[in-house]
This record gives structure tokens, C-alpha cells and sequence, in this order.
């Protein structure tokens, strides 16, 4: 049930998305007149809000890793390194869809952490890189415990097909 709602959700964003874009354009929709259809009307901030609503109002016991530690830790996170200082992985998937439904999962967990990653996309690789500010840019520990979050998710959800 869980994933149907994620996937209504992102299906709804994305015609969010898209219809903010046409009309940015200065395009607009041509509708079929015998085709039936329901606009469903979202407003931006109903996803923020639904993101916030998960936002458990902690602040993070940030601890700096030592190298010793984080070359430890990254035995338990298949294909993530250290690039430019920050722990990294770059993801790939099937399809833009697939790609937004995950990083969607990766939103809400990184709600529940109060620890946020940096995500770029593309067509189909997701690229996320952590690294604690507050520590000047290091990596603590809640960096290492985003990252299994995440890493669970990939492995537990419909993504893996061994390549990564």
C-alpha cells in the first residue's frame, strides 16, 4: 500500500511538474474531447508539507569519523567511496520514473534523520554525496547511518539488477 501511495504521489508530482512547465512555455494542454479525463489539482507545497510532516524535530549528535572509522564503515555500504571528501554513490535505474520514485524514499528517510544528502539526477543515475557542514565538511557519523538508510532502500526496493 506504502508503494502505491509513493507511486500516486510521484505520478501526481509529475504532472505537477509538467503543466508548470507548459504553462511556463506558454504551451497548453490539448485535451481529446472524447477521451474522459480528472484533473487532479496539487498544490506545490502539499509535498514539502507531507516531507515535513515526517521531520521528527531533532537535532543530530554529529560525531566526526576518523579514516580508520569511515574505511570500517564503508565495508558495510557496497560501491560508496570518498570523492572530493564526501561519502558518495552515484545509483542507476531503468527510467527517469524509477529514479524519482527512489529519490522520493530517500526524501522521506532523510526527513526522519534530520540529515540531508546531496542529490543530482539525470536521465537515470541518481548521485548522492554527504558530508556534515557543521563539522566543517567531514564525515560524522549520521553521514554513515543516512547512507545505510539509503543503501537499505535500494537493496529492499525493486532497483537492484546486480549491476550496482
Amino acid at each position: 500500500m506504502k508503494k502505491q501511495t509513493i507511486v500516486i504521489a510521484n505520478i501526481l508530482l509529475l504532472i505537477v511538474v509538467t503543466s508548470v512547465y507548459m504553462v511556463a512555455m506558454g504551451q497548453t494542454q490539448v485535451t481529446q474531447p472524447k477521451i474522459n479525463t480528472t484533473l487532479v489539482s496539487i498544490n506545490g507545497s502539499d509535498i514539502k508539507d507531507a516531507l515535513t510532516s515526517v521531520h521528527n524535530n531533532t537535532t543530530p549528535h554529529y560525531v566526526k569519523l576518523s579514516e580508520n572509522q569511515i574505511n570500517e564503515a564503508l565495508k558495510d555500504l557496497p560501491g560508496w567511496t570518498i570523492l572530493d571528501g564526501k561519502l558518495h554513490k552515484t545509483f542507476t535505474f531503468v527510467d527517469f520514473s524509477t529514479l524519482f520514485e527512489f529519490m522520493y524514499q530517500v526524501a522521506d528517510s532523510s526527513q526522519k534523520l534530520n540529515h540531508h544528502p546531496n542529490m543530482t539526477s539525470t536521465w537515470n543515475t541518481l548521485t548522492l554525496d554527504y558530508d556534515t557542514w557543521s563539522l566543517g565538511h567531514a564525515i560524522s557519523n549520521l553521514d554513515m547511518k543516512a547512507a545505510e538508510a539509503v543503501e537499505n532502500l535500494y537493496q529492499e526496493g525493486i532497483y537492484t539488477d546486480g549491476d550496482n
